[in-house]
């Protein structure tokens, strides 16, 4: 009669085997990736703020050391003595150097108004010693109002207009009886710069009143001449570009 001979026993297998030793001596075999604790998501959303909060940091400071600064640059040519307005300026981003004095763009409205102390150019940085510290024309100027009829102005006069203020010295009806009545004459012209024009009130008889701004020296003759109606004005140039 035959006889079978048992079969070997299996070794166990390496999974079973882990699955004998507990989850333990699966995660040292490697078998089974631990999963990620919960706890760890607030430091690694701490994490992305630190790295933002450290590039916005070093975009700042690079902006700093390469020393841009958004700054006003004339857009049209000023003369001296013009009052700034707003298409005077723009704003523009510029590297400045150790010691260059400059208006910051955000100040626009502190200079807006005021008269500049010498000639700008356009494309000119804008430096505080470019406008006065007060609103009102500068140092040794006077400013002068003259309420104009038609045919003592050009037409289209405007504010920044550089004009000769012409004075009639003159009164032809001075003159006596038996003597032929005088020529008027003139002194020379006044250099000065429109810095206003207005409409005259309704019931006057003049046009416009036109504000000058001249040498101090010269604001009282011009001023005792507005009086008497005794100017006109000449336009020499324009402080708008063409």
């Amino acid at each position: 009669m035959a006889r079978f001979a048992p079969s070997p026993p299996k070794p166990p297998s390496s999974t079973n085997g882990a699955a004998s030793l507990g989850p333990d001596a699966r995660a040292r075999d490697g078998k089974v990736p631990r999963s990620p604790s919960r706890r760890n998501l607030p430091l690694v959303a701490l994490g992305v703020l630190l790295i933002a909060g450290c590039a916005l940091g070093f975009s700042s400071a690079w902006l700093r050391a390469g020393g841009r600064e958004q700054v006003l640059v004339a857009a049209s040519d000023v003369p001296a003595g013009g009052v700034l307005t707003s298409s005077d300026l723009r704003s523009a981003q510029m590297s400045i150097g150790t010691g260059v004095s400059f208006v910051s763009a955000a100040d626009v409205n502190q200079v807006v108004g005021r008269a500049v102390t010498s000639a700008i150019t356009a494309g000119t940085l804008l430096a505080p010693s470019d406008v006065t510290g007060t609103p009102g024309p500068p140092s040794g100027r006077a400013v002068v109002g003259l309420a104009l009829k038609p045919g003592q102005y050009p037409a289209n006069i405007e504010t920044g207009d550089r004009v000769l203020v012409v004075i009639n010295n003159g009164d032809p009806t001075s003159a006596g009886p038996t003597s032929s009545p005088t020529s008027p004459t003139t002194t020379a012209p006044v250099e000065a710069t429109v810095v206003g024009v207005d409409q005259a009130p309704a019931n006057s008889s003049e046009s416009i009143v036109v504000s000058v701004q001249m040498p101090q020296g010269n604001g009282a003759a011009v001023a005792s001449a507005a009086s008497g109606g005794d100017v006109a004005l000449a336009v020499v140039s324009s402080g708008n570009p063409i």
